[in-house]
């Protein structure tokens, strides 16, 4: 029995189910952790959904968004199976989480996941690295189990392809890609409103954010680098939140030339949260690996302890390295 039968067997004994996701959730975390739910739901079961940072204003159009809870405490279990989708490890749920399902409080804990990393922290791992968002794999398992594509499930599923493709640019933007796309659509899915909503509908304080952002950019001698970041001061000054910072990688990324784009981000006095992404060969999810985290070979992320020179220093010299 494969790993698939195995999620579609769980699901079909289980009453209780609950669904969490990644902290700072983005649109493949939230549309999957919605999608797969309200599925469930269509053939009976009772889902609850638990997301450590709750929705982001960006996400909040996503259907029945309202439905997820971000405190632990409103979750009353115990549940037959919790699904921790788009995370390569329980870890990634949050402390929370972790502590709930380890008290007994959930019997078998599933993780869905097409990172290139994971670890051993779950009772069944879904994966699959081909996958062009974790939306896709939660797709397959809908279909599986004969549940109709309706207008909610369509634009939550669809918003994690878009979201993870980069709007169709990315490379792992396939035919199966589209055409998964297109049935969404005919079930409901409308593509200028989910890209309005993503990419058309930014507030205020983040474009006050970007101002003082776009001046920190740095390119390497080689100019095949490009790395900018966001400090405390400036989230204090314009008011604005690590949430503000989602897709401002895309800006050093975007520039001729550049292989490797990096978003530093200060998560606390000496802590800097990286966002990797790379346009040419070089597999940055080995490179957020090297400093304890991981992600796709495009696109990846970990955390750095230090002050921000010599964090950018260190993390360069690595990749430099690496692009040799």
């Amino acid at each position: 029995m494969n790993e698939l039968e195995k999620v579609l067997d769980l699901i079909r004994e289980s009453k209780k189910i609950l669904i969490t996701s990644h902290q700072n959730p983005d649109g493949d975390a939230l549309g999957s952790m919605l999608g797969l739910g309200l599925g469930l739901e269509k053939i009976g079961k009772n889902v609850k959904f638990y997301s450590k940072d709750g929705v982001p204003e960006i996400l909040e159009f996503l259907p029945h968004s309202d439905k997820i809870v971000s405190s632990i405490n409103e979750i009353e279990g115990p549940f037959d199976v919790a699904f921790a989708v788009d995370c390569t490890g329980t870890n990634r749920a949050g402390k929370e989480f972790e502590d709930y399902a380890r008290s007994d409080n959930c019997k078998k804990v599933v993780i869905i996941d097409h990172h290139e990393t994971s670890d051993s922290s779950a009772d069944l791992h879904l994966l699959d690295q081909t996958a062009s968002s974790t939306g896709m794999m939660i797709y397959t398992v809908l279909k599986a189990l004969d549940i109709e594509m309706d207008e909610s499930i369509s634009q939550n599923i669809y918003t994690t392809i878009v979201s993870d493709t980069g709007s169709f640019s990315y490379s792992n933007t396939n035919s199966d890609t589209l055409k998964v796309a297109a049935e969404l659509v005919q079930g409901g899915a409308d593509p200028s409103q989910i890209s309005q909503a993503l990419y058309e509908n930014e507030p205020l304080r983040k474009i006050e954010l970007l101002k003082l952002v776009i001046p920190t950019l740095d390119i390497t001698e080689n100019k095949n680098i490009a790395s900018i970041f966001v400090d405390k001061d400036m989230f204090q000054e314009t008011g604005t939140t690590r949430e503000d910072t989602e897709g401002m990688v895309n800006i050093p990324r975007s520039i001729k030339g550049v292989e490797v784009a990096i978003l530093f981000r200060q998560e606390g006095d000496s802590e800097w949260k990286m966002s990797l992404r790379s346009k040419g060969n070089l597999n940055v999810a080995k490179i957020a690996e090297s400093f304890g985290g991981g992600g796709h070979a495009r696109a990846a992320g970990c955390s750095v302890q230090g002050n921000i020179v010599d964090v950018k220093n260190k993390v360069i010299s690595t990749i430099e390295e690496a692009l040799g």
